[in-house]
């Protein structure tokens, strides 16, 4: 009878564990539909109503205001140490919004490597 316990338990946590790992990935998010749904004209509290804070802000030579957004789009198995590099580069989506008085001038979207 124990034995036939500890087959139980060994199954039962076979499994919930594709479960669980499911459960530590990450989000799907993908940049590209926000960038879409930014247009010219729109002030900063529009822009960061619809999208949100952004990760980063800058201001440029002629007094521009730089926001950028990040979403790494790396899959899981490009981010296992050592194997990773193995399956190619790592990437990230960037949206760059430039403000000209506080409204938006321009929107680009690109993927890059890390």
């Amino acid at each position: 009878m124990k034995i036939l316990q500890k087959y139980i338990v060994l199954f039962v946590f076979i499994g919930i564990f594709p479960f669980y790992l499911t459960s530590c990935a990450t989000k799907q998010y993908h940049l590209a539909v926000d960038a879409s749904i930014i247009s010219k004209g729109q002030t900063k509290d529009q822009v960061m109503e619809l999208v949100g804070k952004p990760d980063y802000i800058t201001k440029t030579e002629k007094g521009n205001e730089q926001w950028y957004y990040y979403n790494d789009i790396t899959p899981f198995y490009k981010k296992i140490p050592f194997l990773g590099r193995l399956f190619g580069k790592r990437e990230v989506e960037v949206i760059q919004v430039t403000f000209y008085m506080d409204r938006v001038s321009k929107v680009i979207y690109y993927v890059a490597e890390k």
